[in-house]
């Protein structure tokens, strides 16, 4: 996984997003700056493409994030000069906090746990530490019968960048997630959503329609977020927001779907299948949801 491809994506995905109104409210003429980044990163694409995620990284920067970052100051301070004491810090803190959830600070420090785990037993991007440790051998599972390399993979990664943007990814997705369906829910069909991408791989190896793969990561979990969304938006699709949060999931996976058919290194059946099995998990989901108000969005 490149960091080129990485920036490309994200300048592309967060972009759309913004042209599609994902993000309320807007400051004035965010939608055509994002269209000027998604022009620019489809150009630097095409015409310098060795390059072309850090150009589309300068251009986001420069026209989202920049403004973004300028405009929620200014919405603080003038917050802060209307309010007084407690209310005023208690308010801020709804405005601009990240808040996380307990499952999913849990499955951070874990991951993060297990990253330094393998630093010292090895590195995180050499081969032998993460076989040790329990990547996803599709050999040694079919023929040695290795199963549990099915879960510890999910929690390896490898290299810093691959486990900041598969933490960052949970970190934005997870925690409205896990308020809706509730914490062991929400806990469930992350390790379950990220052990059906692992089969699917095995799978599809012992099929013969791939050849025998070494992988590792939480991506599986992830797409398996978001295919709880998707199934639990759809289960309860006459919910305030919720065709606009289907809405957006949609391009996301699309998204993905797009960075994986690019990126070389990525697993796409890991990606599906984690997709699929989250899917469905949604569909069981028969915990009513919390309503929808026009501040409830992926980033709490």
């Amino acid at each position: 996984m490149e960091l080129n491809h990485i920036l490309l994506f994200t300048a592309i995905a967060t972009s759309a997003l913004v042209v599609l109104q994902a993000f309320q409210p807007q400051s004035p003429g965010a939608r055509a700056r994002a269209a000027v980044v998604l022009i620019g990163s489809v150009l630097a694409w095409l015409l310098a493409r060795p390059i072309a995620g850090w150009l589309s990284a300068i251009v986001w920067c420069a026209l989202l994030v920049v403004p973004a970052f300028l405009q929620n100051r200014a919405w603080a301070a003038r917050y802060h000069y209307r309010q007084s004491g407690s209310d005023r810090q208690s308010g801020s803190d709804r405005r601009f906090g990240i808040t996380v959830s307990p499952v999913v600070l849990a499955l951070i420090i874990v991951n993060v746990a297990v990253f330094i785990l393998e630093l010292l037993a090895g590195g995180s991007t050499n081969p032998m530490t993460l076989h040790r440790l329990g990547e996803l051998d599709t050999h040694s599972v079919i023929f040695r019968h290795q199963y549990w390399r099915l879960l510890t993979a999910l929690f390896l990664h490898y290299g810093p960048i691959h486990i900041f943007f598969n933490l960052f990814a949970l970190l934005l997705l997870g925690p409205a997630l896990e308020r809706q369906i509730g914490g062991f829910l929400f806990a469930v069909c992350y390790l379950v959503s990220g052990i059906g991408s692992s089969v699917a791989v095995v799978l599809l190896t012992k099929l013969r329609l791939f050849e025998p793969v070494q992988l590792v990561g939480a991506s599986g979990c992830i797409m398996g977020v978001v295919g709880t969304w998707i199934g639990f938006l759809l289960h309860h699709r006459h919910a305030p927001l919720a065709r606009q949060r289907l809405r957006n999931i949609f391009v996301i996976v699309l998204l993905q779907l797009a960075f994986d058919v690019v990126t070389p290194r990525v697993s796409m059946s890991a990606h599906l299948g984690g997709l699929f099995t989250g899917f469905l998990l949604g569909l069981l989901v028969q915990t009513k949801p919390v309503p929808l108000t026009p501040r409830s969005r992926f980033r709490d």
